[in-house]
């Protein structure tokens, strides 16, 4: 019995070396570290560290424990948890039939001190542990949970791994969402996808810094307007207005000019304006921002001058802000205090955070030298909605498991973060205006809050949702804060999908942050990635394991059953993509017959400058046309132009460098140029016909022929009609070797006689019909190039006088 176990441990250690061997070869080198312990001597081999971990068990456990590693890599259950905790993960997964495989980080060898069989309870439970480790030394996992973005988890070689992170989340860094929502007005659908969002800048870049400083500038136009109409509303008009006042009423007049012009480029009216609109200088702006700071924050008083009424002013803005309404989106939430808040770009748990109202002080944030920090401008929400005085914003789980098409889970639970002091517009602390868990535990609760709310600065959103009940709102987190939320994050994802990453098989759980204004609107604020999860309070140490729970419910048992529970997590969205039709192959034919334009008959005009080639022939009076050729239609064009389209199939030709064709012989094109040869030779060699008149010899081009039948009948030029019976010995003679010299001759000759033809013709014809604006300057270049790429290899034509070449081919 011993030696046959010692020849299965021999048997089962070469059969995990040979695996290792292969799959470090198919696995990339960043894997290898899952197969390596780093802190295992060198010289220790596995199967030396298997017979040392064998003498800690029976060998009834050692075959059990082989056998549960061995089905576990056969079903694909192994899985690792990277970065230690997540008990509730490990829980989930062990009770569902899955092995851990620890980090090698984590493997160490046992203690040679302790007598292996005094070991029992936790103790021998890590034994086992490291055992089923070393059985599975080389198998890469099945499912890993990491809370890191380590790009060697996504070099596996294996692509069915289940990983707990998507490899890119730019939204969850506070530039990357404010990059992001830029184009989400694109992805606007009501009812499904709508995303209330502060409007933010990435002030390093200087494009958004001047959008900023525009942005600030025209906020604190409306925060002045809207600052008069409620001190008036409270106040009387002897309070503002004072003999030694420090703004003069001018500043109430440059916001409502500013707006005015803000609105009228709005609706395009200043397209039509001819007056040119006054330059506004930055010193302008300087002292206009200086007076809105004395009046919102120094309570300043106006100077009393007899020339201004108050109230007139008054009713003006109140005027221009109704108009603002419809072109300033986020006019409710500004408020007439004009705060930003200033966040670092990559920067969590709220870190760096300022809330600050005075631009010289921001763009002065981002001048200090050797600044590598990138920050953003986010607008303050001025009116949130507070509890007790006290503000507080919303942590809400989703889940995306896929981004290609986009799947959203949302959790149906979340909590609220409350902070340990009274609210107030005057004081920035970071205790009064930052509701993270991690800034609220460094300070204590004021003794001013009311008893009402926990010591623990959180609710969850049952607590809420009776408080709202108490207020006589309970319907509301039903009808529009929770439904606002989801269509927050809707929109958010559609706009942030193309800079996801589109692995298959990753999930991920964010956690987005959000604040109610005071009519209840939800407004997102940023999302996080790996929100904390930890049980830092009664609320989350209840809602963060059953959150993590259910998140295994939806990623794995609902993999292999759609009608799993899904426990508090509820499908939000699911992307609708649709079928892309089956690809057929690339079809650009067109299918029809040809429609014939019906052209009159008319007289042709002679050009007596010109000697007309190629012209359509017209049968005379006594000349029967044959009914199987074509007729070409009446041209009106040049004549050189016909005959360089018809020379065009030739262009299809294959040639060598020297322009010799290496087509074959038969060729149609060839035929037809040869056609052309014979037809010229002909004409010379022929014996004499009797003369026409000169209308017809000129009009009518062509030959006269006398039939079997003794009827005239017109012989159409053989460019303009089909292949007439050239044999495959005409075409042999054309450029080609084997020809008689006496018949090379010929052909050359002829083919000389129209290179003139066509030289004469085009320079001739370019001189007519310049004068005459019917011909383009290009036709004489257009025949060179063609008459180049016909005739290259041929031997120039004789010289000959111009005149009298000319005189003889015209006759």
């Amino acid at each position: 019995m011993a030696v046959t176990m010692e020849l299965e441990e021999s048997a089962s250690d070469s059969k995990l070396h040979k695996d290792s061997t292969l799959k470090k070869e198919l696995r990339p080198s960043s894997a290898v570290s899952f197969s390596r312990s780093e802190h295992a001597p060198e010289s220790s081999t596995s199967s030396e560290q298997l017979k040392q971990y064998k003498s800690w068990i029976s060998a009834e456990r050692w075959h059990e424990l082989k056998k549960i590693a061995d089905n576990a890599m056969r079903d694909r259950k192994v899985f690792m948890i990277k970065g230690g905790g997540f008990p509730a993960v490990r829980r989930a997964l062990l009770e569902r039939g899955w092995i851990e495989k620890y980090e090698t980080s984590k493997v160490r060898l046992p203690p040679t001190n302790v007598d292996p069989k005094k070991l029992n309870g936790k103790e021998l439970s890590k034994v086992e542990r490291m055992i089923l480790y070393k059985f599975m030394e080389h198998h890469s996992v099945d499912f890993l949970w990491t809370t890191k973005r380590d790009k060697y988890d996504w070099l596996l070689s294996n692509k069915d791994v289940v990983i707990s992170r998507f490899c890119r989340s730019i939204f969850t860094t506070k530039e990357g969402l404010t990059t992001s929502l830029t184009q989400m007005h694109w992805y606007t659908e009501p009812g499904v996808a709508v995303t209330k969002f502060p409007r933010c800048y990435n002030i390093h870049n200087s494009d958004s810094l001047e959008e900023f400083i525009d942005d600030f500038r025209i906020t604190a136009c409306i925060s002045v307007l809207k600052w008069l109409s409620i001190t008036l509303q409270r106040h009387s008009e002897q309070t503002l207005v004072v003999s030694n006042g420090k703004v003069p009423f001018s500043a109430i007049e440059f916001a409502i000019s500013r707006l005015n012009e803000y609105i009228v480029f709005l609706t395009h009216k200043d397209i039509d304006e001819t007056e040119d609109q006054p330059h506004i200088w930055e010193h302008e702006w300087d002292q206009f921002l200086t007076h809105h700071y004395l009046l919102v924050h120094e309570k300043a008083k106006f100077l009393e001058e007899k020339n201004f009424n108050i109230r007139q002013l008054e009713r003006r803005g109140a005027k221009v802000l109704g108009t603002m309404t419809k072109y300033w989106p986020q006019i409710d939430i500004d408020g007439v205090l004009n705060i930003w808040i200033v966040k670092p770009g990559n920067k969590c748990r709220g870190r760096g955070i300022q809330l600050m109202n005075n631009i010289k002080d921001i763009i002065g944030l981002i001048n200090v030298p050797a600044q590598k920090t990138r920050y953003v401008v986010q607008k303050y929400i001025e009116n949130p909605l507070v509890i007790y005085d006290t503000k507080f914003d919303i942590r809400q789980w989703f889940l995306i498991t896929n981004c290609q098409p986009l799947t959203i889970w949302v959790y149906k639970d979340s909590y609220l973060r409350f902070s340990s002091q009274i609210f107030s517009l005057s004081n920035y602390h970071e205790s009064v205006h930052l509701t993270n868990n991690a800034v609220q535990t460094k300070y204590k609760n004021t003794g001013e809050r009311d008893k009402a709310l926990p010591d623990e600065n959180m609710w969850d959103c049952h607590t809420f949702k009776a408080y709202l009940r108490q207020i006589g709102k309970y319907e509301l987190w039903d009808t529009k804060i929770y439904p606002g939320i989801k269509q927050c994050l809707i929109g958010a994802m559609l706009a942030c999908q193309e800079t996801m990453d589109k692995r298959q098989n990753s999930f991920e759980l964010y956690g987005a942050d959000f604040m109610l204004t005071d009519d209840f609107t939800p407004w997102l604020i940023e999302i996080n990635s790996s929100p904390d999860l930890a049980p830092t309070t009664s609320v989350t140490a209840r809602l963060c394991p059953q959150c993590l729970e259910d998140v295994i419910k939806v990623v794995l048992d609902r993999r292999y059953n759609p009608e799993a529970d899904t426990g508090t997590f509820e499908l939000a969205y699911r992307q609708q993509v649709p079928k892309a039709p089956a690809y057929l192959g690339l079809s650009l034919c067109i299918n029809g017959k040809r429609v014939m334009k019906k052209t009159k008959e008319r007289k042709h005009h002679i050009n007596t400058n010109v000697a007309p080639i190629l012209a359509p022939r017209v049968p005379s009076g006594d000349a029967l046309t044959e009914q199987d050729q074509p007729v070409p239609a009446e041209y009106n064009g040049p004549i050189i132009t016909d005959f360089l389209s018809w020379l065009n199939p030739y262009d299809a030709l294959p040639t060598n460098k020297d322009g010799i064709v290496l087509g074959p012989e038969d060729s149609l094109t060839v035929r037809q140029a040869i056609t052309v040869v014979k037809s010229s030779i002909t004409l010379k060699s022929g014996p004499k016909k009797r003369k026409t008149s000169g209308l017809s010899s000129r009009t009518h081009r062509g030959r006269r022929e006398r039939n079997a039948d003794c009827k005239r009948r017109i012989v159409p030029h053989s460019c303009c009609r089909p292949d007439d019976g050239q044999t495959a010995s005409q075409t042999s003679k054309y450029r080609t070797e084997s020809a008689s010299k006496a018949e090379k001759t010929k052909v050359d000759r002829s083919i000389s006689e129209s290179y003139w033809i066509l030289f004469l013709s085009s320079s001739q014809l370019t001189k007519t019909t310049k004068r005459k604006n019917k011909l383009s300057p290009t036709v004489k270049s257009q025949c060179e190039r063609t008459l180049s790429n016909y005739f290259k290899p041929l031997e120039p034509p004789p010289k000959m006088k111009r005149k009298r070449q000319e005189k003889k081919i015209l006759t």
